[in-house]
């Protein structure tokens, strides 16, 4: 057996779990096989992941050996107002509450509320490897970032060979400092981070800006490997879309990604069209924080509204592709110059227009342009989205509203998984 081909993979997000968090991994592990990578996945069982979809084991390659151990994750009794995560609300009473929360979340388990698995999982791990001594790198994949240090500890015992994966960053992540880390917090937050970017071998991250980013902490080389999608063929000529002009949302909503520049546009367009008026239908599918909520109302939009609760992630494909147009909506805060995410790739295979919102000059702008996947706009240009959701609307109106996406090679995941096998 050669022992340059199986790795360890320390993940958090692994099926029965749903979400964005899964997919990546997912999806890399199904072309890890097929390069005789032996590929064992270390994750949790019974977890409180926000999401189940028991369809997604059916993804998981054969070959694969999966270690679940029993996690513990003090968040599961903090409350049903911190059931959501950071960045939503779920009403106006329970702010004080969420706000405590966050806090303790922020200054007591740091990096993360799995802080409790880390100990318990270096102790199995370690007599794991040494019962497989076949096994010498390590992938770990995060958030949470108590992955990381789970892989750290292996390394400083071991001295395996470690690859450090960050889907989202730390300290620059868009909700660090809604968390409200005091002093003390913050630099133990920045000084495990430094100390993971410095001790793995490899950093990889998700976009050029996100790895900008992580320079700014350590210097040394920050590989770039993007979300993916296995891009599915099929003939979007025998998909019947919705017959209502509808321009649908997947996945969660946080405050901080609230459209508000879309309510303006959408506001504006069914006073002066009727037409416009009475094709037009928003949804939401997905945990959507109630701020997006009321401020779609305040712009007389609640009429045109359906919020629906997550589904499975067929079922969202399904959807996806039935639809006249794709919402996707940047984080507004200080990092969304590099925000990438899963779903915009997801929504590049379904073959439908995706209107993207977010800043100027951002990654997801510089891909939207290299995709030709729909149109974007700026978070305060509501002229150019109003005139992009009327030139969409005729195309609906005259049954030719497609989309025709370019250059999707470079984000497919057997060719990413190809840039980490590389790595190796």
């Amino acid at each position: 057996m050669n022992s340059n081909k199986n790795v360890l993979l320390i993940t958090y997000y692994w099926p029965p779990s749903g979400g964005a968090g899964v997919h990546r991994w997912l999806r890399f592990s199904k072309y890890f096989t097929q390069q005789n990578i032996n590929l064992t996945v270390y994750c949790p069982s019974q977890a409180a992941w926000p999401i189940i979809d028991e369809e997604l084991h059916d993804q998981i390659p054969s070959g694969l050996t999966v270690i679940r151990r029993k996690i513990f994750e003090p968040h599961k009794f903090l409350g049903k107002s911190n059931s959501k995560g950071v960045g939503f609300t779920e009403n106006k009473k329970r702010s004080l509450i969420q706000k405590f929360i966050v806090w303790v979340r922020g200054n007591l388990f740091i990096p993360d509320s799995r802080i409790f698995w880390i100990r318990p999982s270096t102790r199995f791990l370690s007599k794991y490897l040494k019962e497989h001594p076949e096994i010498n790198t390590i992938i770990s994949t995060g958030p949470p970032h108590s992955m990381h240090l789970i892989a750290n500890n292996l390394k400083k015992k071991h001295n395996f060979r470690w690859l450090a994966d960050f889907r989202d960053p730390w300290t620059q992540i868009d909700f660090y400092h809604d968390l409200l880390p005091g002093r003390r917090a913050d630099r133990k937050h920045r000084r495990l981070e430094k100390l993971c970017l410095t001790n793995s071998d490899e950093v990889i991250t998700i976009s050029d800006s996100c790895s900008a980013g992580l320079k700014k902490i350590v210097d040394r080389e920050i590989h770039v490997i993007t979300n993916g999608y296995d891009f599915p063929e099929f003939d979007s000529n025998e998909i019947i879309l919705d017959n209502k002009f509808t321009i649908s949302h997947f996945g969660s909503m946080p405050f901080t990604r609230n459209p508000l520049v879309l309510w303006k546009a959408l506001s504006e367009l069914i006073s002066e069209n009727s037409e416009f008026r009475e094709h037009l239908c928003i949804n939401l599918v997905g945990i959507v924080d109630y701020k997006v909520i009321d401020s779609a109302i305040e712009n007389g939009l609640k009429e045109f509204m359906s919020v629906i609760p997550p589904v499975k992630h067929s079922k969202s494909i399904a959807l996806q592709r039935t639809s006249q147009l794709l919402l996707l909506a940047a984080n507004n805060t200080g990092n969304v110059k590099g925000i990438l995410t899963g779903k915009f790739f997801e929504y590049l295979g379904a073959k439908r227009p995706i209107i993207a919102i977010g800043m100027k000059n951002s990654d997801l702008e510089v891909a939207m342009k290299t995709t030709n996947g729909g149109f974007f706009s700026d978070f305060n240009d509501k002229l150019n989205l109003k005139e992009s959701l009327e030139a969409s609307f005729r195309h609906y109106q005259s049954r030719n509203l497609f989309c025709q996406a370019v250059a999707l090679e470079q984000f497919n995941s057997k060719n990413l998984a190809s840039k980490f096998i590389e790595l190796l």
